[in-house]
């Protein structure tokens, strides 16, 4: 990524866009899909790595911005003070070597013992997008397909 002024995070850090008039970046309009190049690497997203109390708070603080604040408090004001991860033995293990950027923030994990590695939910728990079944029979055949009607903010160049 090219740490240019006229590159911003785009629709709540999706992706990024290119302003084609800096004069007022909150605006979409005026703003082009990025040209980009395939490139053999690998992107670590640690937005996820974070206490559950830690993590709540950035629930509902994005969830404040897409809402609107009174239904995010509404909606925190009834469920539990910390975030749940829910059962984590369908994901893959990590078995690699973080960045060393991350190194830090790895050493100092002490909430292990909030985590749920086997079993069935926490009853009234609301299950996560990716726990329903038609987002996990869609992740299925997308491991054998590639994406499928997915969104993409960039124009992808020729090689």
């Amino acid at each position: 990524m090219r740490n240019l002024p006229k590159i911003h995070s785009y629709q709540s850090a999706q992706s990024f866009r290119h302003f084609e008039h800096y004069d007022n970046p909150r605006q979409e309009t005026g703003t082009r899909k990025l040209n980009v190049a395939k490139v053999d690497a690998y992107i670590y997203h640690y937005g996820w790595v974070r206490p559950p109390q830690l993590m709540r708070n950035k629930n509902k603080a994005l969830d404040s911005v897409h809402w609107g604040k009174a239904k995010a408090e509404k909606h925190y004001g009834a469920v539990p003070d910390y975030f749940d991860y829910g059962p984590l033995s369908r994901l893959k293990k990590f078995t690699e070597t973080h960045p060393a950027v991350m190194q830090e923030r790895i050493a100092r994990f002490d909430w292990e013992d909030k985590l749920q590695y086997s079993g069935k939910p926490n009853p009234g728990r609301q299950p996560h997008k990716h726990e329903r079944l038609g987002i996990r029979l869609l992740s299925l055949v997308e491991k054998i397909t590639g994406p499928i009607g997915t969104f993409k903010n960039y124009k992808l160049l020729k090689r």
